[in-house]
C-alpha cells in the first residue's frame, strides 16, 4: 500500500532556508536553557496530582465498542479484501501507531481505558493476579514489542497486506494475554508497548494532570529499580529513534546507498537497531547519573506528530471512509484533502521546536531537583558512615549495629529534611547550573538538528 508512503513537505517547502531553519532550532535550545537557568532556579514541577474522571456511565461502552472494532478489522483483514480496499494498516498505523499519541497527549493514557487486550483479559475471567506474579523485568517486554512493531512498520517485506498484519495482530495477542494470565493483569501496564506509548505520551495531558508539564515531572516508573528506569528509557529511544530512521530511510543518500550495497531489508535492521540502541546510550549517560528520559518525551511527541502529520490528515479519515463503505454506507463521499506543503512545513517545524523547548524545561527542572536532593541524601551516608565507625569499636552484636545504623540514618534523614525545608529549595547559582546542563543542551541540539535535517533532507 504506497498511500501510506508518509511525509508531505520537504526543504523546498520551508518558509526559510534549511540551514536557517537549523540555526534558528539551534538558537532555541540554547535561549530555552539561558532563560531557565536565569529565572528557573528552582524545581517547579514536582507534586504533579492526575486528575479522576468519571467514567461509570460511558467507559465501559466504549471498552466493548473498541473491543468490537478490533475483532471485526481482524477478521476483516483475514477475510476481506486483500487490496487497499482493506483499511487493515489504516486501522494499525494510522489510528493506532499514530493517532495514539495526539489522543494521549490531550486525554491521558487512553489505550490503557480502552485496551482490547484487557477487555478480553476480564470477558475470559483469566486470573486477575496471574497464575505466577512478578515484574522483574520491568518495561523492557514493551520496549522490545515496541521494537519489533517499528521494525515490521518500517521494514518488513509485504507490511501493508492486510493478511499479515491480521495474523501479526493474533500473534501478539495471543502472546500477550498468555503473558497476562501468567503475570496478571497488570503485565499490560509493562508489557503491551502500545499502553506503556500511551501512557508516556499521556504525561504531557493537561486534561489528565494538574499543572502544565507536571505529569513529566512524576516517576515515570511504579517502582525505582535500574531496571524500570532503564528499561522506560529504552523505549523512548525505540519511538523516538525510529521516527529518525523513517526519516533517513526517505532520504535521497539513503536510496542510493541501499541500491548499491543490495540486501536493503538487512541494512535497514541493522540501521533501524543502531540508531535506537545510540539513542538509549545518549540519554542515559549525556547528563551523567540525572536521568533524562522524561525530558525525551515531549520531543518524542512532537517529532512523531512533525512527522506523521501529513499522513495522519489524508490517511487518517480515508481509512474511515475505507471502513464503512465496506458496510455500504457513504458510498460516494472522497477524501481527497492535499495538504499545503508550506503550511505543513511550518507547522512541522514547531511541533519540533516546541518539543524540544518542553523537554529543556523538564530536563532543567530535574536537575535542579537532583541538586536539592544531593545534600540530603550525603547526610544520610554521612550519618550512616558515622554509625559503621561508632559502634564498630565497642563490640556490639550484629543486631545491635543494625539497630543503632537504623536510628542513626533515621536520624540523618530528618536532619537532611529539616534542612531542606528549613532552606526553601534555595536557589542554585546560575553558572553552576549552566555548566552542570552543558552536555545535555549539546545533546538536545543535536537532537533537534537531526530532527529537522532529516525531515526535511528528500
Amino acid at each position: 500500500m504506497t498511500a501510506l508512503a508518509h511525509g508531505v513537505g520537504s526543504s523546498s517547502d520551508l518558509p526559510l532556508p534549511l540551514d536557517l531553519v537549523l540555526q534558528a532550532g539551534a538558537a532555541t535550545v540554547v535561549v530555552s536553557f539561558l532563560i531557565s537557568a536565569l529565572w528557573w532556579r528552582k524545581p517547579r514541577l514536582a507534586g504533579g496530582v492526575p486528575r479522576t474522571a468519571r467514567t461509570a456511565g460511558w467507559l465501559p461502552v466504549l471498552r466493548w465498542l473498541v473491543l468490537a472494532l478490533t475483532v471485526y478489522l481482524v477478521g476483516n483483514a483475514l477475510l476481506g479484501p486483500a487490496g487497499e480496499t482493506n483499511p487493515a494498516a489504516h486501522a494499525v498505523f494510522v489510528w493506532l501507531w499514530v493517532g495514539l499519541v495526539p489522543v494521549s497527549a490531550v486525554f491521558g493514557p487512553v489505550w490503557r481505558a480502552v485496551n482490547p487486550l484487557r477487555t478480553l483479559f476480564r470477558v475470559l475471567r483469566l486470573p486477575a493476579s496471574g497464575l505466577r506474579p512478578g515484574g522483574g523485568a520491568g518495561v523492557w517486554p514493551a520496549a522490545a514489542w515496541l521494537l519489533l512493531f517499528v521494525w515490521f512498520e518500517l521494514v518488513a517485506p509485504g507490511r501493508a497486506d492486510p493478511r499479515l498484519i491480521g495474523w501479526g495482530l493474533i500473534s501478539y495477542g495471543v502472546v500477550q494475554l498468555g503473558m497476562a494470565a501468567l503475570r496478571g493483569e497488570e503485565w499490560f501496564a509493562r508489557g503491551d508497548c502500545f499502553e506503556v506509548y500511551s501512557e508516556l505520551a499521556g504525561r504531557l495531558s493537561p486534561v489528565r494532570w494538574r499543572g502544565l508539564l507536571r505529569g513529566l515531572a512524576v516517576p515515570l516508573s511504579s517502582t525505582a529499580s535500574s531496571v524500570s528506569a532503564v528499561g522506560l528509557a529504552a523505549l523512548v529511544a525505540v519511538w523516538w529513534g525510529s521516527t529518525v530512521v523513517d526519516s533517513a530511510f526517505g532520504s535521497p543518500w539513503w536510496a542510493g546507498f541501499v541500491q548499491r550495497a543490495g540486501h536493503p531489508a538487512w541494512w535497514a535492521t541493522g540501521a533501524l537497531v543502531l540508531i535506537c540502541l545510540g539513542v538509549l546510550v545518549a540519554v542515559r549517560k549525556t547528563a551523567g547519573g540525572l536521568d533524562v528520559t522524561a525530558s525525551l518525551i515531549p520531543i518524542a511527541v512532537g517529532y512523531t506528530l512533525a512527522h506523521y502529520l501529513s499522513l495522519l490528515i489524508v490517511e487518517g479519515p480515508r481509512g474511515v471512509l475505507l471502513l464503512v463503505q465496506q458496510w455500504g454506507l457513504a458510498s460516494e463521499a472522497r477524501w481527497d484533502v492535499v495538504p499545503i506543503p508550506a503550511v505543513i512545513a511550518g507547522v512541522q517545524v514547531g511541533l519540533i521546536l516546541a518539543g524540544h523547548v518542553a523537554g529543556v524545561i523538564v530536563a532543567h527542572d530535574a536537575a535542579l531537583e537532583a541538586g536539592v536532593r544531593a545534600p540530603a541524601k550525603q547526610a544520610v551516608a554521612g550519618v550512616a558512615r558515622a554509625a559503621e565507625r561508632g559502634t564498630a569499636g565497642v563490640g556490639l552484636d550484629d543486631e545491635a549495629l543494625a539497630a543503632a545504623d537504623a536510628d542513626l540514618r533515621d536520624s540523618g534523614r530528618g536532619a537532611a529534611k529539616a534542612d531542606l525545608e528549613g532552606s526553601g529549595r534555595a536557589e542554585r547559582p546560575m553558572l553552576a547550573t549552566l555548566a552542570e546542563e552543558f552536555p545535555l543542551v549539546l545533546f538536545m541540539i543535536g537532537c533537534t538538528w537531526a530532527g529537522l535535517f532529516l525531515l526535511f533532507v528528500r
